[in-house]
């Protein structure tokens, strides 16, 4: 497991790249669900409440998201991306939300 600061400078760091853009929102919070995990087995952050995200991910479970997009055809990867477009229009503002909140917490 990770050290508390470096988990933490890890998650801040994805919410960063969400928050600017540098990363695409769902591939961000696809990392940030893998911490996520981690992040319930530590004390400090046992009230950092991360269902949004979890909910958002589970909401394009099995749509293409990072490099394995390049394994799917062009137009079945175009279908996808509408349902992906829907969903993160949907969640946009809560998971933005979030990244702020991740950003600006004191753990």
């Amino acid at each position: 497991m990770l050290p508390e600061n470096i988990f933490l400078k890890k998650l801040q760091s994805i919410a960063r790249a969400i928050i600017t853009n540098q990363v695409a929102m769902p591939l961000g919070a696809m990392k940030i669900g893998k911490l996520i995990f981690q992040a319930q087995k530590r004390e400090a952050f046992k009230n950092l409440d991360l269902g949004i995200i979890k909910e958002y991910v589970s909401q394009f479970n099995g749509c293409p998201v990072g490099p394995e997009r390049f394994r799917w055809d062009k137009e079945a990867l175009k279908e996808q991306d509408k349902h992906l477009d829907l969903l993160t229009a949907k969640y946009k503002d809560r998971i933005l939300d979030k990244c702020f909140d991740i950003l600006t917490r004191s753990f």
